[in-house]
């Protein structure tokens, strides 16, 4: 089945008046010509007026980041609050956060607009809104949210950059984010919150600061900032590759006692072709020692007559999300309801190319089977050199580590 995505920035939609609980089976398609298709829905929607990058749900209330504002809608979908982020005067000579005003006529001064890079809810500390953006160095900014008014989230807004102190490294901790595309999972435990971020990086794209591929860090208590936990605590594409092997990063979640992200990248450096990676490492791994890879493909298999089969490979992640299944998706894949899903969106790409083309399929695995299979390769030793992180002869690549504590299976 050929399927057509269309997509239109600044515009957001939700179907709620036309989801209905279902149970068994669809019936037959002559019940089609009983439909009414001329029927007008009047759906609650939301214009922006800049391009939407990311959204987030909290108490009724729907954030929106988008190019240089914030906006706050009710659960009706109607604007109620907007936080403006840019565009953001910048100047080398000025660090992150701190008015730059008083460097407006200097000649290396430019206006630029703040692309939202993540949004992201942390209630650990306080409830809190956490913006990182394309400007300042991908620096983040954290809103307090007021339980009396989840609106406001103006009133109290802190930068989250600590300047570096004479004789500490290069390294920026506080700069989590990068322009040319970012995922970030925030983890509470044992009372620290935790950052996972995967960052695109290029040669051809080199702030002033380190930005690294993957990385983990933590959040301060002071809550001003982020420290890394160890020396080793991120990994970085060597540069001989950053421009010849990309790493989109597409979606992050946390499951047991693991971290996952789910990457868009070439098959191998002498490859042309994309495919869809999920990554696996262990959550309290400080150093991303347990790091591995596995390809991830969604097939569509039609059976047609004479016993012939064709299968249809849709190569590329697009949208990803973790959740339970169903009484009726649990029944057929053979799970419970209590098990976790993790639905993909692909889409088949141009010839050597990640860019999609407009055939695309849903597909749903269970992370456990996504375990099994994790556990396999490490089990038969059926692993490979990641030569992009670490080159042929590094240390890494000739022991991998695997989580010491994993739950037992109820």
């Amino acid at each position: 089945m050929k399927t057509v995505a269309a997509f239109t920035s600044g515009i957001i939609v939700f179907l709620f008046s036309l989801v209905q609980r279902t149970s068994g089976q669809c019936k037959e398609a002559a019940i089609k010509s009983e439909m009414n298709v001329s029927i007008n829905y009047h759906l609650p929607h939301f214009i922006t007026e800049t391009p939407i990058q990311n959204i987030v749900l909290y108490k009724h209330h729907i954030y929106i980041g988008a190019v240089n504002k914030i906006y706050v809608l009710n659960e009706n979908l109607q604007n109620i609050s907007v936080y403006k982020t840019g565009p953001v005067l910048e100047n080398p000579d000025c660090a992150p956060c701190e008015d730059c005003k008083e460097r407006a006529n200097l000649s290396n001064s430019v206006w630029k607009d703040n692309v939202n890079m993540a949004l992201l809810l942390e209630t650990y500390y306080d409830d809190q809104l956490i913006s990182c953006g394309s400007v300042t160095r991908g620096v983040c900014q954290r809103h307090i949210i007021h339980p009396d008014n989840p609106a406001d989230i103006e009133s109290e807004v802190h930068c989250m950059y600590s300047k570096q102190r004479d004789g500490e490294s290069d390294n920026c901790p506080d700069c989590v984010v990068s322009t040319l595309g970012t995922k970030v999972l925030v983890t509470e435990k044992d009372r620290f919150v935790n950052f996972f971020v995967g960052n695109t990086v290029k040669s051809s794209f080199q702030p002033q600061h380190a930005l690294h591929s993957v990385s983990v860090r933590r959040l301060k208590e002071t809550q001003d900032g982020f420290e890394f936990l160890t020396d080793h605590s991120y990994m970085d594409i060597l540069p001989q590759f950053r421009d010849s092997y990309p790493i989109k990063y597409v979606h992050a979640f946390e499951n047991d006692h693991f971290v996952y992200f789910l990457t868009v990248q070439r098959e191998s450096l002498d490859s042309q072709a994309f495919h869809t990676r999920i990554i696996r490492f262990c959550s309290f791994d400080s150093e991303l020692r347990s790091y591995m890879e596995m390809p991830l493909e969604c097939i569509f298999t039609e059976k047609r007559r004479k016993r012939s089969i064709r299968n249809e490979i849709f190569n590329i992640l697009q949208a990803a999300y973790v959740s339970k299944p169903g009484a009726v998706l649990a029944h057929e894949m053979g799970l419970s309801v209590n098990d976790d899903i993790l639905y993909g969106v692909f889409a088949q790409s141009k010839p050597d190319s990640s860019e999609p083309t407009n055939r695309s399929a849903v597909c749903a695995v269970s992370v456990r089977t996504i375990n099994e299979f994790f556990n396999k390769i490490v089990d038969k030793q059926n692993m490979k050199c990641l030569q992009h992180f670490y080159g042929k002869d590094s240390k890494y690549c000739l022991k991998r580590q695997r989580c010491c504590f994993l739950r037992k299976a109820n």
